[in-house]
């Protein structure tokens, strides 16, 4: 083959890469939306694919939003992005309830639609989207695990590599025969299972959720993912990956007025940082949700990010371009890695095998013959 012809399809398929690349989705957000009932009597909107979806309205990016809700819910919040719709009967319902000092907050589901998101329910180009954010708020409301699946080499190729997020607070807790929310002690099969195989999902908790585990426990997880960053409140963040553990300092505000919202923005906001290639996502996350904190609970979810808006970059064609080269340098890599693998797994092989066993077995393939070692 000429070498003209190899530069040739070397660009063809080069600009067949980016073509597909810069059509996709920025951004996949599922989970399902909620009615806060508060003391003051109000049923405001809620739940972490809402606030997911006010943060990334901040960065200027149309979201693909998959979502359940019944015929009560406020879906305002999603004004501006790509919405499909799970409708249900009724709305998922918490009832919050706070201690006389206000400092503990308890729970209790009061409306359950009882359905389970998958991969299933969302749109084939959406599931091509470039970052994915998954944020359930009970153990069987999203079944995470099905977006780590591929329906073959095809969809693989299709889908492309994909930034996972996953907001797994919700798996931690049970419900109990009133519909009290109770925390889990150790990690749900919900959130295991979640992980997958390959390490490809950035986890996110707060200490709530993993202050009862065992050194094991955190130990399974954090090596069952990417990276894990658990969060932890005015203490700010601890971040778990192959480079070690790292504090992620809190950004200090003038007056706390609400932390609804404040561990979705993080992890919204940490997502997008670390599919735009940014050095420091925890830093970033952790100067988003310090601007949730300071909104009134009154206003949100909607208002959660407008203090975001316009101190932050728009996502524009210059960083999906940038993203879409990322990601063919990780194709290259990972397929350079394969044939280094296989190759040296031959290499090894080879010298493995005693003096002229090699040929031996090349002429007995030729004449269909079967050799087998010590005769007989």
């Amino acid at each position: 083959m000429k070498l003209t012809t190899v530069i040739f399809v070397a660009l063809l398929a080069f600009a067949a890469y980016m073509s597909l690349e810069l059509s996709r989705p920025d951004l996949l957000l599922v989970g399902t939306v909620t009615i806060d009932v508060v003391d003051d009597g109000s049923r405001p909107a809620g739940g972490a694919v809402s606030y997911a979806a006010a943060a990334v309205r901040a960065y200027g990016i149309r979201a693909c939003v998959v979502t359940v809700a019944g015929p009560d819910a406020d879906l305002k919040v999603f004004d501006g992005h790509e919405l499909h719709l799970v409708n249900a009967a009724s709305t998922l319902t918490f009832e919050h309830t706070y201690t006389w000092f206000g400092h503990q907050r308890k729970l209790r589901v009061t409306a359950n639609p009882n359905i389970t998101l998958s991969r299933s329910h969302v749109p084939r180009h959406c599931q091509r989207a470039r970052t994915v954010i998954l944020g359930p708020l009970t153990q069987h409301e999203l079944d995470a695990s099905s977006f780590l699946e591929y329906d073959g080499l095809f969809d693989q190729l299709y889908r492309g590599r994909q930034h996972i997020g996953l907001m797994a607070q919700g798996f931690q807790r049970r419900l109990g025969p009133d519909g009290r929310v109770l925390p889990l002690q150790t990690p749900a099969p919900q959130l295991l299972a979640g992980l997958g195989r390959w390490r490809r999902v950035s986890l996110f908790l707060s200490d709530v959720e993993t202050e009862p585990w065992s050194e094991d426990w955190l130990g399974l997880v954090v090596s069952s993912a990417e990276r894990v960053i658990i969060t932890r409140g005015s203490q700010g963040a601890t971040e778990y990956n192959d480079t070690g553990v790292h504090a992620v300092d809190v950004v200090p505000v003038d007056k706390v007025r609400d932390t609804n919202g404040a561990g979705d923005t993080f992890a919204t906001a940490y997502m997008l940082a670390l599919s735009r290639g940014l050095r420091d996502p925890g830093h970033h996350a952790a100067w988003a949700a310090s601007r949730a904190v300071m909104q009134a609970q009154s206003c949100k979810p909607q208002c959660a990010a407008d203090l975001i808006e316009g101190h932050v970059p728009a996502w524009g064609a210059a960083d999906r371009t940038k993203a879409a080269l990322r990601g063919l340098v990780h194709v290259v890599r990972g397929a350079g890695s394969l044939l280094l693998r296989d190759g040296l797994a031959a290499l090894i092989h080879l010298r493995q095998l005693q003096p002229g066993r090699l040929q031996q077995a090349l002429r007995a393939k030729e004449t269909g013959v079967t050799t087998r070692k010590g005769g007989g």
